[in-house]
């Protein structure tokens, strides 16, 4: 996976967006990482899509906006 951009979120979490490929296909992964040991690991906490869907998605967020 690519890290496209972090967002730190305290000072031991971030926020980090990926892409890259899986079982063919590309997908994109937003996902909360916890500091251990001076490193960053994955936590559960995140959602993973197609990349096809990132029209869809970024409507959804544009949708937050206008609350």
């Amino acid at each position: 996976m690519k890290v496209i951009s972090e967002l730190e979120i305290s000072d031991s979490a971030k926020l980090k967006l990926s892409i890259g490929e899986y079982r063919g296909s590309e997908r994109v992964d937003l996902r909360q990482y916890y500091k251990i040991d001076n490193d960053y690991k994955p936590t559960k906490r995140g959602i993973n899509f197609d990349s096809e869907w990132i029209p869809k998605f970024l409507a959804m967020i544009d949708k937050l906006r206008e609350l």
